[in-house]
């Protein structure tokens, strides 16, 4: 007779069946665990169950038939699908940090690389056979502003200072950190991307970051300063960055998040000079990376401990 399990994971994932393997081999006692790949095949088995991993985008649809719902593992960062008016609050969720900083480093400092070292113009000047190429620039001595000093925050800052940049940091809270030079608090928000070389948001969504980069803060600007928004969307006017743009009041922006998603083809942004979409791949979530945190976790869950990473419900993070 097969042991009666009390604790029951549903995995709802285009990669479920590789986080039930791992989380199978990690022998965690007194756990059922069902894969699910499509919403329509969890709903089959979703009032069982009473433990979620999954992404907010499809967390946000099993929700209703998950009756008996006590902890809800994300796979992503951000959880804002699942933070909505009228959303269910009646159990635990919990987040994902540490994982995302090194993947959205690399991201950052590949679109900074390419500014820097001017490479769209020499492949423009290669595709016209053109010997004469601009003059590169470097990192050393450039400075880059991080609009959120979290987990992610700090990475960037950390690969920052591998290139010998200056780390302005951005922050409600005044707290310093060995890896920023300089803290700013949300009171000096023009003096912080005043002297900025890269501005670098990688703030959540909340109603205290909603349009915090406006026309004001692009015009306090350098103008040969680039943005790049891995954060979220809401973060950033987009009709003040699209006349910023055509008003050559910034060099560049590169986008990965949008208030919008997908980015409807109708929208300006898509033929704006200066602009680089990328189509909210920044950070892709590996089963290899999540699976110890919920791992973790759940050793936590049948202790009675409290989780790592949980998401206040009210604060949005």
């Amino acid at each position: 007779m097969t042991e009666q399990k009390n604790n029951r994971l549903l995995i709802l994932s285009h990669n479920a069946h590789k986080y039930a393997k791992l989380i199978a081999d990690a022998g965690l006692p007194d756990l059922q665990i069902t894969p699910a790949v499509t919403v329509e095949k969890a709903r089959i088995v979703a009032n069982q169950q009473n433990i979620l991993l999954a992404p907010p985008d499809l967390a946000y649809e099993i929700l209703p038939a998950m009756t008996n719902l006590q902890w809800l593992q994300s796979t992503w960062a951000g959880v804002n699908k699942l933070l909505g008016e009228g959303c269910r609050q009646d159990y635990l969720l919990t987040g994902v940090k540490g994982v995302f900083g090194p993947i959205m480093s690399e991201y950052v400092f590949c679109y900074i690389l390419m500014h820097e070292r001017k490479a769209l113009q020499c492949y423009e000047l290669q595709k016209a056979r053109t010997w004469e190429m601009p003059r590169p620039g470097l990192l050393r001595g450039r400075t880059i502003g991080i609009m959120g000093v979290g987990s992610i925050g700090l990475a960037i800052a950390q690969t920052a200072k591998h290139f010998n940049m200056t780390t302005y940091g951005y922050s409600r809270s005044a707290i310093s950190k060995p890896e920023i030079d300089r803290m700013f608090q949300p009171d000096k928000i023009l003096d912080f991307v005043s002297d900025l070389d890269y501005l670098v948001s990688v703030l959540p969504q909340t109603l205290n970051t909603n349009h915090l980069i406006n026309s004001t803060v692009l015009k306090a600007m350098k103008t040969d300063a680039l943005l790049i928004n891995v954060g979220r969307g809401n973060v950033l006017d987009e009709k003040a960055l699209i006349r910023a743009l055509n008003s050559q009041d910034i060099a560049g922006a590169v986008l990965d998040v949008f208030q919008q998603e997908p980015l409807p083809q109708s929208h300006p942004l898509w033929n704006t000079k200066g602009a680089i979409i990328t189509s909210h791949k920044s950070a892709l979530t590996y089963p290899e990376d999540i699976t110890p945190i919920f791992i973790n976790n759940y050793n936590r869950f049948i202790a009675r401990q409290d989780l790592q990473f949980c998401i206040d419900f009210e604060k949005g993070y």
